[in-house]
Order: C-alpha cells, then structure tokens, then sequence
C-alpha cells in the first residue's frame, strides 16, 4: 500500500513538472511578452547596462526561447525587419541614415526624436528636404538645382552663403535666353544696383563677381551716360587739376581703356589742318581753353593768323620789276602765289599754281 501511494506521488510530480515546462515554452514563444518590472537581477553584470523603457521589458521579450547567447547589442540589431527579436522595425518611411538610431532618438521613446544629427544621415539634402519627409524650399527660393548644402548649412538655413553655381541654368541662362543676375538681383528677392549707380545696359556680372560687389572690374561697353556723369571726381575719377577747360565731354578726346592717349579731330572750317609736326594743344590754345588762341587775329584762319612774324618779303616775288608780296596778300601760304610782268597785275609773267607751300611741309621752300 505504501509502495502504491509512493509510485503515485511519482507520477503527480512529473506531470507536474511537464505541465510547468508545456507552461514556460508557451510563455517563451508568445510574441508579445507582457511587460514585467524585473529588479531581482542586474543586467549590468553582463556588460550591457538596460536603459529607458528597455528596463522594463520581461526578458523573454529579447531573449526568446531562453536563448541568451547572440542577443543583438546594437538598436538597429533588434529594430529592423526580419531581426530574430519581436520588436518594432524603421519604418519604410525612415530617411536613410547608418545604423546609430541614438544619434537622434531616444531609448525612452522612438517619437519625438530629440535632434537630426546630419552625419548619420545618407544621400542628399533633398532626398529628405523635398516638402514631403522634411521640409523643402519654399515657393520664394530662387530657382536652383537640389545641391542644398552649397548655400544652406545642417546647423541653420540661415544665414545663406550663396553659391552662384548652383543656380537653376534657366535662370541664368534664361528660359528665352534672357536670364541675367538681374533675375535675381531685383531688389525683391536680393539686393540690387543702388540709386547711385551709373546707369549701363550691361548685366551686373560684366563687373561684378560673384564673391563680392566690389571691388568691380569696370566694362564701359553699354553704358547710356557719358563720362562727365560718373568721371566727375565723385562717383569715379575727374580731370585733373591741370586739364584744358572744355564742356567737352570726355570721350572727344580721351577712349576706354587709356585715358593718357588724347586723339582730337578738328572739325572748325578755321582749322588750317594737319601739321607735319604734332604740336601740343597749348601751342595754339595759349589759354589752355578750348578756344584757340590767334597772334596776329587779322589774318585767321590763315598761315598768318600764327606765322605772320616770320613771313619773308624778299622770296615772294610779286613782279619781275622788283615788287614782293606783302603777309596782308599771302596771309594763305597755300594760295596761288603769281609773278607778273608790271604792277598793273594784268599779265603773268610765272605762273605759280596753288599749293606751292603746304600745311604738311617741314619747312617752307
């Protein structure tokens, strides 16, 4: 009887114990292990501290199956999809970053996510700021390409730093062919040529560049003032204190890109004409004015009006008795210059065509 009772009680404990292990594999195989405060052991004894809402998760709940060896260490080892752990993956939807998840979430809770931190993200500025996963430009930015970060920094969008090159090729080429920096440089969307500025057809990049507006590389090709409006000694650099009085603008006398070279074409019927010499603008403009100056005015425009002191009766021979030409009757050195037979100045004795002496001469023969 005693023997019976025993083998019994054998039989009760086993399947007791069975009936425990049937429990404890349901347990380890369920896929939602509810949350247990777990405060009889010290996960730190294992090198891997538990930390956030990671402390209150049962252990079954990372490590299934009682397996403990192998158990992923890393966010991304447990939080992706098809990880051996039950737990909830990135979403589809997730930018494309490296595996550090802590860089900007939190082991409290995956949202709000505490901070961006760019260097784990990969791909472009735009594969995430297109207006969908974050933000993207606004309907007010320029037309550019999608290189974000030549302009914008992760710390900020602003301040800008622009970068010319980046800008939309249409634009700066112009959907017509007729985009220039002025697309831009309105005054609206950027600065633009101030009130002061003279006034030019050219595109602000004939001057300017893109790093800095000044100090500028300066184009005078279309600009619709003339000189005295900017070279005023003002706005850019006047005549010198020296110059030949005139209301003359600049460009009569001096041309871009030398100022030293003067080129000046006489256009007065009084201008004698060119001389063999170049002789300097005082020596008839005595006053340093634009009106010439004449020595002997009695006999202008001619040879005399400058030379009438140095005329010579003796050579000019007016009749073959002995008579000369007086300056009062050559004051024209390029006239006709006759030699008659009798003071009566009916007959030629020789005959002296026009041009005996020219402005152009060395010297007078």
């Amino acid at each position: 009887m005693v023997r019976g009772t025993q083998k019994i009680g054998n039989v009760a404990r086993g399947a007791a114990a069975i009936a425990a292990l049937v429990l404890l594999s349901f347990v380890a195989l369920m896929p939602h292990a509810s949350a247990v405060q777990r405060t009889q052991f010290d996960h730190l004894t294992t090198g891997y501290e538990l930390r956030g809402f990671h402390r209150d998760l049962s252990c079954e709940y990372c490590h299934l199956q009682g397996i403990f060896k192998g158990t992923p260490r890393t966010c991304v080892g447990c939080h992706t999809t098809g990880s051996r752990v039950n737990s909830t993956p990135r979403p589809m939807t997730h930018i494309l970053t490296q595996d550090n998840c802590e860089a900007c979430h939190t082991q409290y809770n995956f949202l709000p996510f505490v901070r961006v931190d760019h260097l784990q993200v990969r791909g472009t500025c735009f594969s995430c700021h297109n207006g969908v996963k974050a933000m993207g430009k606004n309907p007010g930015h320029i037309a550019s390409d999608n290189n974000c970060g030549a302009c914008h920094t992760t710390n900020a969008f602003t301040p800008v730093r622009l970068e010319h090159s980046s800008i939309n090729m249409v634009v700066r080429a112009g959907a017509n062919g007729g985009g220039t920096c002025r697309t831009c440089h309105s005054g609206v969307r950027a600065a633009t040529v101030p009130r002061n500025h003279v006034p030019t057809t050219q595109d602000c990049g004939a001057c300017h560049g893109t790093l800095s507006w000044s100090p500028a590389r300066f184009d005078h090709t279309g600009l619709l003032a003339n000189c005295q409006s900017c070279h005023n000694g003002g706005a850019a650099t006047g005549k010198v204190a020296n110059h030949m009085t005139t209301s003359l603008d600049c460009s009569t006398c001096h041309h871009y890109p030398n100022w030293s070279v003067v080129t000046f074409a006489h256009t007065s019927a009084e201008y004698p004409g060119e001389h063999r010499g170049s002789p300097a603008c005082t020596a008839c403009h005595t006053t340093n004015t634009d009106k010439a100056t004449w020595q002997f005015a009695a006999y202008r425009p001619g040879c005399g009006g400058c030379h009438a002191n140095v005329f010579k009766p003796e050579p000019h021979q007016k009749t073959v008795e002995g008579m000369s030409y007086n300056i009062s009757e050559l004051q024209n050195c390029s006239g006709a210059c006759h030699i008659y037979t009798d003071a009566k100045l009916t007959t030629i004795a020789k005959s002296r065509p026009a041009g005996h002496h020219k402005v152009t001469d060395g010297a007078f023969h």
